[in-house]
């Protein structure tokens, strides 16, 4: 029989910890008799968890640190504003143009070579032709390669790669640079088309030309447009690439000055909470998304395009219930709840249908607290020289270092491709296991010399040791745990706290 929890509202206000709770009861194996675990310690399904208690009956929470920096987060979100902040390297920022550039380079050579086959009666004729179709098929499979999937599994083509490169406009690039303002969340994409490119047939989600996805607020510049006039190509605070021209709009000079005069910010404290005016939808709040805030009307702000595509300010009611003032103190206790918001999302390669992937999910959740991070994994670790490289390291004195060093809910633990914010451990068989949240497409440990595809396919609370039995002398290899490079404390708390998760008890409320 289920008990009700006679807190009142402490009750509600630990919701939050829906997400820990859940890890100490659940665990979900795949394969099993093979001795497969998939060690997720989180089942985002139950919904009759709704408080979290130290087995004392109180409710488990750290101090709050308030060491974000408000104007430091605002100086680098609008930077791109100040003209000598403008990126003018085109290689850098075209990264994509020579893949496009060496298809079309490639197959020519292969028509120029066909035009010319071997001489029959040439000396060593077998050995030249044998030469010549090595040639013949190693600039195929480039081609093949460079050009990958389209969305219907078939080989892109070079006409749509030529077409590509033409619409890029490339020639117009900040001849007439321009600030504007995201005024509907997109897609950032590498190439001005929404087509996809796959490595392979079997490579979904991996879309090599999304880059990220950008929220409504977001300050830009443009620095042009593709010849169609569909797409526009923007530098943003985290990520440059091509959105759909339909989600911005120019900011006049007189516009500037009164977007950085807000001074107050609201934030949303979960994810998806809907925004109306005039009872008509216009955007859902993410996480990580931040809102002027007008204190005298008590509303939010946002933006819509005029007539003459300049932004123009729409003044709107929002739920407090849902809204926080940027940034928040940091605790354990609120990233908690926003992960709670989070956990169960569906992964999104570089924020491919509006989902988040690895980074974004890290980088959203710390902007709540003033905390602005790069967008790239490799260059979040590198947070303000705070990467602590622990490589080197077996696999048992690495995850004694992270139980030891981290901060719950404030570290991030990085390897090469992926990165997960660390939140306490769980004691299992006497041993302290290192217990992360993440968005993840899926791990491929090495099991019995056998490579193992375990799909997440989202946000999980897992251990490091995803695919291993923690009774097994199974040897395993390719491991979250063995792949870590280095964890980075996001916050400096003299007096760490560590967050034992199995110490642990859950209530259960009727819903």
């Amino acid at each position: 029989m289920r008990r009700t929890p006679t807190y009142g509202n402490i009750v509600m206000k630990y919701l939050l910890y829906f997400c820990i709770a859940i890890l100490i009861s659940f665990g979900i194996c795949l394969n099993a008799e093979e001795g497969i675990n998939i060690n997720i310690l989180s089942n985002t399904n139950s919904e009759n968890v709704n408080n979290f208690y130290k087995n004392d009956g109180k409710p488990f929470k750290i101090n709050e640190f308030d060491v974000s920096n408000k104007e430091e987060y605002l100086k680098k979100f609008y930077s791109v504003w100040d003209d000598d902040k403008i990126n003018e390297n085109k290689d850098s920022i075209f990264y994509i143009v020579p893949s496009l550039k060496n298809a079309i380079t490639y197959n020519k050579e292969l028509e120029n070579l066909k035009k010319t086959p071997p001489n029959k009666k040439a000396k060593n004729y077998a050995k030249i032709e044998k030469q010549y179709r090595l040639k013949i098929n190693s600039l195929e499979n480039k081609i093949k390669n460079l050009l990958g999937m389209g969305e219907n599994l078939m080989p892109n083509t070079l006409d749509e790669f030529l077409e590509i490169l033409d619409n890029m406009n490339l020639d117009s690039f900040l001849t007439n640079p321009q600030i504007g303002i995201i005024i509907n969340a997109t897609s950032v994409r590498a190439v001005p088309t929404n087509k996809p490119r796959y490595k392979s047939k079997d490579d979904f989600p991996f879309d090599r030309w999304q880059i990220s996805f950008i929220f409504e607020g977001t300050p830009i510049v443009i620095s042009h447009f593709s010849k169609d006039k569909k797409y526009a190509h923007i530098q943003g605070p985290f990520v440059y690439g091509w959105v759909d021209s339909r989600s911005i709009a120019f900011v006049s000079n007189s516009m500037k000055r009164k977007i950085l005069d807000f001074e107050s910010y609201k934030i949303p404290n979960k994810d998806f909470v809907p925004i109306f005016y005039k009872n008509q939808w216009i955007l859902d709040a993410r996480i990580g998304q931040i809102f002027p805030y007008n204190k005298r009307h008590d509303k939010i702000i946002t933006f819509y395009r005029d007539i003459d595509n300049y932004a123009q300010i729409r003044e709107v009611d929002f739920d407090q219930r849902f809204f926080s003032d940027f940034p928040m103190p940091f605790s354990a206790e609120k990233m908690s709840l926003l992960i709670h918001t989070m956990l169960g999302q569906k992964y999104g390669w570089g924020g491919l249908l509006g989902n988040r992937d690895c980074s974004s999910f890290t980088r959203d959740s710390f902007a709540q607290f003033g905390i602005f991070l790069p967008r790239n994994s490799a260059a979040q670790a590198k947070f303000k020289g705070k990467f602590i490289d622990i490589s080197k390291m077996t696999e048992e004195k690495k995850e004694e270092y992270i139980v030891e060093n981290a901060i719950p809910f404030g570290s991030i633990i990085w390897l090469k491709g992926h990165i997960m914010l660390y939140i306490g451990h769980i004691n299992i068989n006497g041993h302290k296991r290192a217990v992360v949240v993440h968005n993840s497409w899926g791990v491929n440990p090495i099991i019995n010399n056998k490579r193992e595809n375990i799909r997440l396919g989202g946000v999980y609370i897992t251990t490091l040791h995803i695919g291993g039995s923690f009774t097994s002398n199974t040897p395993i290899k390719n491991s979250l745990l063995s792949r870590i490079e280095g964890i980075t404390n996001i916050y400096d708390i003299e007096s760490k706290k560590d967050i034992d998760l199995s110490s642990l008890s859950i209530l259960y409320a009727e819903v």
